[in-house]
């Protein structure tokens, strides 16, 4: 009778690691309680909600048509004032179109995670797209962009960083090897070991 509940139990499954059928079963639940219940505002949202979830379960197999279809779907139904979701939506968008090759596109959604994120820089959403956004331009042969980009991602990861911080650790190892400083190199590879022996 209330499909909400099925997707909090679906996101909970997915925070402690659930694998993928279990959590899909939970979505297809919220789905069928969806349809017994009589329509209000609230349903386009959790039929967003849906959709995002399946699209960050796509993200962990790297299956770039369901991403994107079902992104496309979540930021069509969730409400605009929805910011998180929408946000994290847009980044896995555009982890998509990385996947894709498809840099323009993956810069445009990236950046738009960033500017969404401006107000709440803590956002795993926001560091996240500044790495990828990072990876892109490394990608890209803008090397000096890259550097900035990564660095700026550490600082949003905070003190001490969020494992994602190793990302751009990695990003900015190879940055430095390539310009032949193998100390700075090797310094981030080192920073982003001990980042790893502590996840």
């Amino acid at each position: 009778a209330r499909p909400s509940l099925w997707m909090v139990y679906a996101s909970a499954l997915l925070f402690v690691g659930q694998n993928t059928a279990t959590i899909e079963e939970k979505l297809q639940a919220a789905e069928a309680a969806l349809q017994r219940t009589e329509p209000d505002d609230s349903m386009g949202n959790l039929v967003g909600q849906i959709a995002s979830m399946r699209a960050t379960l796509a993200v962990m197999q790297h299956d770039v048509a369901s991403i994107i279809a079902q992104s496309r779907r979540a930021l069509e139904h969730l409400h605009p004032h929805n910011l998180s979701l929408r946000t994290a939506t847009t980044w896995t968008l555009g982890y998509a179109y990385q996947l894709q090759g498809d840099r323009a596109a993956a810069i445009q959604a990236y950046t738009e995670v960033i500017s969404i994120g401006k107000s709440s820089e803590d956002s795993i959403y926001t560091i996240a797209a500044t790495v990828s956004l990072g990876q892109v331009q490394e990608t890209n042969n803008q090397l000096p962009l890259a550097t900035q980009t990564y660095q700026r991602a550490l600082q949003l990861a905070g003190d001490p960083p969020l494992s994602i911080a190793c990302e751009a650790h990695l990003g900015l190892a190879r940055i430095f090897y390539q310009w032949n400083d193998l100390v700075a190199a090797e310094q981030h590879v080192q920073q982003c070991s001990q980042m790893t022996q502590q996840t």
